[in-house]
Order: structure tokens, then C-alpha cells, then sequence
């Protein structure tokens, strides 16, 4: 190129950029009288063809509009509410915010449901106000308007509308993140409430929260290593304070001894100025088998002080309380036939037999699961599935206090401030039980050792090891956030960005008291006793509290303790440029220096992630691709002493999201894949030490479907693929899926229809399905595969919602289906129970 095309272009550049810029922005947020964001409003120019919709912030901009004066119409429902009068001078960039009446949003109230719904804003995922369709990554959010649909009381309930998501463990009352799912082949917990860390111990209660995001993808860049996974992070979203007085109660009734009563109060203490709520519940669940059972409590003030349009203060808390020995059906572990083997040889050993003799009389033993018990399923284990093996007064407790404080200072047009704090702690203390189940060839060659002509009986396993064992400790957390937010336009070109610093100290000192039992004879950690698996013995009942800690008292326990002290600095930016109305481009880094207070070990690391969006048709079609990463510190050091480095996850993805008719057609359609590097395994040459060369890939398929194809009518339909396998690891799992991996194949449904004219108005009926396909219990060589059963369950529910009142049934498991989760376990799950609910509304 000469200097003379270089200059016409750079002067062409330049013109252009000047005249874009003559255009005019129009932005600001739409509020019920309530002070509640409304989403789906229609903000457009009287007279032109510029529109733009409200998200699920409330938030809306127009783009583009040239010097004049205008009409602003504002309108609901295909109704117009309001119009206002804007004259607009040359590069203005305008605020207007719009507050519609209580009438007004009580025009149609199953429309702004179903706004709700469809709206799928994605602020949590980058710290930024974005739209979904501007977001490369996908983010699911379940709104309260599905979960009071559903009449959905715990996270378990929710998590059942995100596609690619599944169950694997029960909450065990210990500082792992309450209950344990698994998404795109990796466990996660919810550890992230408004954004922010916050490790709970126990099922979420529902009770105080507005929605739920389900962030998919490794996210450290964003959340840090602590509360991330690289499958993603699940985000607790609350509800806030509102400038109105009102609210409900509740009761629920149903069936395994099922009762809840809630109440959500809202008060206006200062009008405009300062707002308080109160969220409560308490829960009673007893087992369907024939012991067991969960009670929890919530206590959730919040408080919203708002002396101007620039300064917003939110304070809550959550007191949280829970005992219980069954969230679901009891914990089963299976001891597998190379750990059974192994120590078999040194029994023998013992006995003065030579590796010859030892090699050959275990040579005759079972060596996989199938053989041991005649059969690799699950469902066909002969266990009584009605059967706890449990004592109701044998079960763990725990105590969770958390208070959190957040304020938003609008420091000019462009910039605000974000600083936010959260303190918890939480106290576990209690008895924690769970079974082993036994092979028969165990205890048929310890009978037999003694006649000089070992026996291995016959497969199956007709014996169950009751084991119980005392975690006692607490859990603090601290976290301290500071975020600075930009917003810029010039010409075409709009740029968003955050700024941040973080800092969090998590301190968890738990210990195991423990003692050592009998397994037929050999000295066993944590045997209570030894029972028939069909339950029916006379010593059944002997699992109570007072033989418990009379075992204690009798056999000195020992103590496994976990101490885990640490701390993290971070500094993160992220970035977004609207470079076009159709060309999107973001980049976000996080630096983060995590100390170990145990070892007096840190590490620093950098964690990028990059974003491209093209979007066809402009807010109706994007095309994304994402770059995203996470890790998890390791420490230690080799056998040549060269410390280990952090472990890390990469992501790559590519996928299109759509908003179609209007949106009444939204999803996405995304291709993942995910490696782990830097696993830490055994070294083949000296199994005492580790090496750092191990390595996990995730790649998948996930689709979403959410469609409103007439008004009261809503369908979402997810599908989830994911083929997880170990490419390089420890001998025993090379080249295996991951147990943790969860099923290969996974869908959800859920359809809603309420009528909104006759007679009939208010009434809903909807259907849920889940479906699950085969997992393993465990997986490894030689053992060979214990595989949990595909499943699909059947759910439906019917509402009546009436000014005042509000009535809901709802069925779960119609078909009463036999069914188990697990993740190196077996947990059998519940079976066909109905729940009534009645609510006033005040």
C-alpha cells in the first residue's frame, strides 16, 4: 500500500468515526413501582424503526439515533404505558429510566412470568451487565417463576431445568459445597452466591433465593480456583428488598412425613430510601426407607438503603441450620475385589506362605466386580432397596452463620464502583454413618483359611459392614471485593470492562474421630458391625447413639485431621468491545497468589480467557467461541524435588445462541472441549512419590431449548453429551471414563401451560421429565466397571394461583422408579412422594 491509500484510508477511518459519533445513545433501566426490575419492556423511538428490550436487569440502550427531538414510548404486553419527550443533540449520551405502575405490571402477570423465564441476562458470568446473546459462554438461569411453578424446595429440585447437569452425591454436612453435581464430565458444588464465594455444607435452601446460574466452562479467570471447577460453578442468586410492603406465606404437607412452612416479608421502612426483608423456612423429610431422615431451618434478613439514584447498600445474612443422616437414601460403598486381594495376600503372607503360593491360591480369586458378585449392575445387587441400615439417632448437625454486605456507587456516566464483603462460619459436629457392601468370597476365605483349603465361595454379597465415624470441626471464610465498572460509547464502538481485586482466607479444621472395628476378623477402620444385606437380623437395632459412643469409649479412636488454611490475592480485568453491531470481542486475565497457611507454600498464577461473538442477524442470532481456563493449586514436590505446578484446565467451544420470534424461541447449541493437564499421578518408576504429566480430556455436545409458543405455554428442553476419558493417569485408569464423569447421555423436559382467560385463569399444569443414562459407581483396572442404571423420572404439578392465594400439587417419581447416583458410592434415591403446598399472599 502507498502513502497516498494509507492516508485516504486513515482520513476515511477518521470521517467515519466522526460521523458515528454525531449519533446519539439512549440507556437506563426500567423499575416496577416496587422498585424491582421488569424485563421484556419495549423502549423504542416514535416514528423510526429503533427498538430495544429490556433485559432481566431492567436494562435497556438504544443505538444510533440521530440529533432530534423524539417520542419515547414505553410499552408492556404490546401496550404502551408511557411516552416521554427526548431531544437529542450530537453525541449525547442520555439516561432515562422509567418506572411503570403496579397496575401496569399487573396487566397481564403470566406475560411477565414468562419474560422471566425467557430472559436469560449474564451479568454474574463476566462482572458485567451483558445480554445473553452478547455472552460467549453459555449460562443457564433458572428464574423463581420455574421454581414456584415446580414448587422446586431444595438445589436438587432446580438443578433438574439445567441441561448437562446431573446429581452425584448427597450433601454430607462437611465443608465440600453442599450437594455434588457434575457438568461437562467435572464435580461441582455451589460455592458462589451474588458472585461472591460462600461454601455451604448442607442442602441449599430455596427459600431466599430470586434465581440460579449455571455458569458452564472452566471460569477461574473470573472466580478464582477456590469456588470453580472446570465444569463450571452454580451461583446462588438472592432475593433483595424492594420499596413496597407485601409477601407470602406458606405451608407444605406430603408424603415420608414432608412439612415445610416459609414466609417472605418485605417492609419500606423509609419510602424510596431504605427497604428490609425477611426470608424464613423450616423442613422436615424423613426416608422412605426405614430409617432416616433431614431437618434444616433458614433465617435470611436482608436490608437495601438507597439515599439517591447513585448509592445503593445491601446487608443480609443467612443463619442456617441442619441434622439429618438421609438427604436421599443411604451412602454404600463396595469394597472392590484388587483392594480385597491385596490385603488377602498379606493375610496370607502372615500365615508363612511365599509370593509363589500367594500368586497361586489368589489366582483362583475373583478379580472384577462381576465376578465377585455375578453380576456388574447395580440393580441387580441383591439389596433391600427400602432398607437404610441407619438409626434416626446416629446422624451428623451443623450451624451456618453468613453475613454479606455489597454497595454500588455510580461514580460518573462511565464508571461504578462495586465493593462487596462476606463472612461465614459453620460447625459441624455428630455421628456420620455409611455401609461397605461385602463380596461373599471375603468372608468365605477367612472361614476357610484355617482348614489349609481356602474357599471363595459363591458370587454374591450377602453381608453388609455398618461404619460410623465423628467429624468434628469448623469452617470460616472471609472475602473482600472491590470491582470498578466502565462504560463507553463512541460512534458504533461500545466498550464495557471491570476492573478488580479480591481477596478471600478460607480456614477448615475438621477432624475424624475414628476407631478401628472387626471385618471378619481383620482389624478394619470405622466397622461398627457386620449385618445380613437383606437386613433381617435380630442386631439390627443395635445401631443406636449409646452403642455408638460406647464403641467409642471402648475402642481408643484415633484421628484423621484436616487442616486446610488459605489465602488468596487476586487482581482480574475483563474486557468487551462491541467493535460493531455485529462483531464482539472480549478478554479477561487474573492473577492469583495462593499462600498455604499449612505448608507455608505459594503460588502465583495467571488464568486468561478470550471471547468472539458474530451476530448474523443482530439480537436475534450469535455465533460465539470461547478460549476459558481454570486451575487448582498443588503442592509438594517430585522425586527429583521440583515442585509441583498448579493444575489447569483449558477450554475450547464453539456454539450458537438464538432469539426468535420476538423471543419467544431462545437457546443455545454449543461443542466443548476441555483438557486437564499437570494431574498429578503416581510415578511408575517409584509409586512413593508423584509425578505432574497426568491428563484428562472432556469433550462434548449440550443443547437448550426454551420456547413460549402462545401466551401461558412455556417448554425447555435440554440435551447433554459429554465423553470424558483418563489419556494419561495412574495404570489402574488409563484410557477409563472417569467415575466422576457422570452419565454419557443426559436430557430434561419441562412444560407449563396456565390459562390466562376464563374461568380457569391462574390455573397451571406442567410435566417434567429426567432422563440419565448409564454411569459407573466405579471404574477401574482390574476390577472392571460397577454401572449405575440409566433412569428417567417423571414429575407433574398443578398450581392455582389467585390474587390472595395460591394452591400447588405436585408428584415426583410418578412411576415410582428404582433408581442410584454415586461417585465411588451407590446412593439409592427417592421414591414416588406427593407434596401439597398452600400460600397467602399479603
Amino acid at each position: 500500500m502507498n502513502i497516498r491509500s494509507f492516508t485516504f484510508l486513515f482520513f476515511l477511518l477518521i470521517a467515519s468515526i466522526a460521523t458515528y459519533a454525531q449519533n446519539a445513545t439512549l440507556f437506563g433501566k426500567v423499575s416496577s413501582s416496587q422498585g424491582q426490575p421488569v424485563s421484556a419492556i419495549s423502549i423504542s423511538l416514535q416514528d423510526t424503526r429503533l427498538v430495544a428490550f429490556t433485559d432481566d436487569n431492567g436494562e435497556y440502550r438504544l443505538q444510533h439515533i440521530k440529533p432530534g427531538a423524539y417520542t419515547v414510548n414505553v410499552s408492556f404486553a404490546g401496550k404502551l404505558q408511557k411516552s416521554e419527550s427526548v431531544t437529542f443533540a450530537a453525541g449525547d449520551n442520555k439516561q432515562l429510566d422509567v418506572t411503570i405502575s403496579s397496575g401496569a405490571r399487573e396487566l397481564d402477570e403470566v406475560v411477565v412470568e414468562t419474560s422471566k423465564i425467557m430472559n436469560r441476562a449474564a451479568a454474574t458470568a463476566n462482572k458485567i451487565p451483558l445480554s445473553s446473546l452478547e455472552t460467549p459462554q453459555i449460562v443457564h438461569s433458572i428464574s423463581n417463576v420455574i421454581l414456584r411453578k415446580q414448587n422446586a424446595m431444595t438445589l436438587e429440585d432446580a438443578m433438574k431445568n439445567a441441561p448437562g447437569v446431573a446429581k452425584l452425591w448427597d450433601a454430607t454436612s462437611r465443608p465440600d459445597g453442599g450437594s455434588i453435581f457434575v457438568s461437562r464430565g467435572f464435580q461441582v458444588t455451589t460455592k458462589v452466591r451474588n458472585g461472591l464465594p460462600n461454601i455451604v455444607n448442607t442442602n441449599v435452601e430455596m427459600a431466599n433465593l430470586e434465581r440460579i446460574e449455571i455458569i458452564k466452562g472452566p471460569s477461574a479467570t473470573m472466580f478464582g480456583s477456590i469456588v470453580s471447577s472446570y465444569g463450571g460453578l452454580i451461583n446462588r442468586v438472592t432475593k433483595r428488598p424492594y420499596f413496597d410492603n407485601g409477601g407470602y406465606a406458606d405451608v407444605s404437607y406430603g408424603s415420608f412425613n414432608f412439612y415445610r412452612a416459609s414466609a417472605d416479608a418485605n417492609f419500606v421502612i423509609k419510602k424510596d430510601k431504605i427497604a428490609a426483608r425477611l426470608n424464613v423456612a423450616g423442613q422436615n423429610q424423613d426416608s422412605w426407607q426405614d430409617a432416616g431422615f433431614q431437618q434444616s431451618y433458614i433465617i435470611a434478613p436482608s436490608f437495601l438503603y438507597k439515599p439517591n439514584d447513585k448509592f445503593t447498600l445491601n446487608v443480609d445474612a443467612e443463619i442456617v441450620g441442619s441434622k439429618g443422616n438421609s438427604n436421599g437414601g443411604n451412602f454404600m460403598f463396595v469394597l472392590a475385589p484388587s483392594q480385597i486381594n491385596g490385603a488377602l495376600a498379606g493375610v496370607l503372607a502372615a500365615q508363612g506362605l511365599n509370593q509363589q503360593q500367594i500368586a497361586g491360591i489368589l489366582s483362583q480369586a475373583p478379580q472384577t466386580f462381576k465376578q465377585a458378585f455375578g453380576t456388574d449392575k447395580v440393580d441387580e445387587l441383591k439389596l433391600d432397596y427400602n432398607r437404610s441400615f441407619l438409626h434416626n439417632d446416629v446422624y451428623p448437625k451443623t450451624q451456618s452463620n453468613a453475613y454479606f454486605a455489597d454497595a454500588t456507587y455510580k461514580l460518573s456516566q462511565h464508571w461504578t464502583s462495586q465493593t462487596a464483603f462476606t463472612y461465614s462460619l459453620s460447625h459441624n459436629s455428630g455421628y456420620s454413618a455409611y455401609q461397605y457392601i461385602i463380596p461373599n468370597y471375603l468372608p468365605a476365605f477367612i472361614g476357610s483359611i484355617s482348614t489349609g483349603t481356602p474357599s471363595f465361595g459363591t458370587p454374591g454379597t450377602d453381608s453388609m459392614a455398618r461404619m460410623v465415624w465423628n467429624p468434628i470441626g469448623s469452617t470460616n471464610t472471609i472475602n473482600a471485593q472491590q470491582n470498578f465498572v466502565s462504560d463507553y460509547q463512541w460512534g458504533k464502538v461500545r466498550n464495557r470492562a471491570v476492573i478488580g481485586v479480591d481477596y478471600a482466607r478460607y480456614n477448615s479444621l475438621v477432624t475424624y474421630r475414628r476407631f478401628t472395628g472387626s471385618l471378619f476378623g481383620v482389624p478394619y477402620a470405622d466397622v461398627f458391625d457386620i449385618v445380613p444385606s437383606n437386613g433381617n437380623s435380630p442386631k439390627m437395632g443395635d445401631f443406636n447413639k449409646e452403642n455408638v459412643e460406647n464403641a467409642f469409649a471402648a475402642r481408643p479412636p484415633s484421628e484423621l485431621v484436616y487442616d486446610q488454611r488459605s489465602e488468596v490475592w487476586s487482581g482480574y480485568v475483563n474486557n468487551v468491545t462491541n467493535i460493531t453491531d455485529y462483531v464482539i470481542v472480549s478478554a479477561g486475565v487474573r492473577v492469583d497468589n495462593f499462600k498455604n497457611r499449612v505448608s507455608d507454600e505459594d503460588q502465583t498464577k495467571w488464568s486468561p480467557k478470550f471471547g468472539l461473538i458474530i451476530m448474523p442477524i443482530k439480537d436475534v442470532l450469535t455465533i460465539f467461541a470461547n478460549y476459558q481456563n481454570s486451575f487448582t493449586n498443588q503442592f509438594g514436590a517430585d522425586r527429583n524435588n521440583v515442585p509441583f505446578d498448579p493444575e489447569e484446565a483449558n477450554q475450547k467451544e464453539v456454539g450458537v445462541k438464538y432469539s426468535f420470534f420476538k423471543n419467544k424461541l431462545t437457546g443455545s447449541l454449543s461443542v466443548y472441549d476441555i483438557l486437564a493437564k499437570n494431574v498429578l499421578r503416581a510415578d511408575p518408576v517409584n509409586p512413593q512419590f508423584q509425578i505432574q504429566d497426568g491428563e484428562q480430556k472432556s469433550k462434548g455436545f449440550e443443547a437448550e431449548i426454551v420456547a413460549n409458543p402462545y401466551t401461558g405455554w412455556t417448554i425447555l428442553f435440554g440435551y447433554a453429551y459429554n465423553d470424558s476419558r483418563y489419556v494419561r493417569a495412574d495404570a489402574n485408569v488409563e484410557g477409563l471414563r472417569p467415575v466422576g464423569s457422570g452419565p454419557l447421555n443426559m436430557a430434561n423436559f419441562w412444560t407449563n401451560y396456565t390459562f390466562t382467560t376464563t374461568k380457569l385463569k391462574g390455573l397451571g399444569i406442567g410435566v417434567s421429565l429426567n432422563y440419565s443414562g448409564e454411569s459407573n459407581a466405579f471404574n477401574q483396572k482390574p476390577d472392571g466397571a460397577l454401572i449405575l442404571p440409566s433412569y428417567a423420572i417423571l414429575g407433574s404439578h398443578v398450581t392455582y394461583d389467585m390474587k390472595r392465594f395460591r394452591l400447588g400439587v405436585k408428584v415426583n417419581n410418578i412411576t415410582n422408579e428404582q433408581y442410584w447416583m454415586g461417585w465411588s458410592s451407590i446412593i439409592p434415591q427417592m421414591k414416588r412422594q406427593l407434596i401439597g403446598t398452600l400460600t397467602v399472599k399479603f
